[in-house]
């Protein structure tokens, strides 16, 4: 067994890095579990903005960061699973309107309840105080933007 040397002290002081090391922790688990339903982490997105709350594919991606050109595949996979419906805007035909179904509302509820407990899993080492910590920073970032 090889003994790993000490990060960098530019690399253990980076916010960038330290951020990056919770994304990378917590994705791995949420997609595991994700995996169980045929499911990935966007498409848990996705079908979370939706639900309850029909938008536009532009929306859609603009809202979550997601290319364009990815989000038609993402949605033609849910559409798949009858998770969302997408439909022409009959005020713009331009525009792609996307709707939870009632199965992909149900569905949502299990994929919420199983993304939580890996988020829980993932960051079971942190104290509800850091957390609360890191939440309050998030917050704060989305706010300046």
């Amino acid at each position: 067994m090889s003994t790993l040397p000490e990060l960098p002290s530019t690399l253990a002081k980076s916010p960038h890095f330290q951020v990056e090391r919770v994304r990378r922790h917590t994705k791995d688990e949420v997609e595991r579990a994700l995996a169980t339903h045929d499911s990935t982490m966007r498409e848990y997105w996705i079908l979370a903005c939706v639900d309850g709350q029909p938008m536009s594919q532009r929306q859609l991606s603009e809202l979550l960061g997601i290319d364009a050109s990815d989000m038609v595949r993402l949605i033609d996979s849910l559409e798949t699973s009858k998770w969302v419906t997408r439909e022409r805007d009959p005020k713009d035909r331009r525009r792609q309107i996307v709707a939870a179904t009632k199965k992909g509302t149900k569905a949502l509820a299990r994929l919420a309840a199983d993304v939580a407990e890996a988020e829980d899993r993932a960051l079971e080492a942190s104290s509800s105080k850091q957390l609360k910590s890191l939440r309050k920073l998030s917050q704060a970032l989305e706010a300046e933007e």
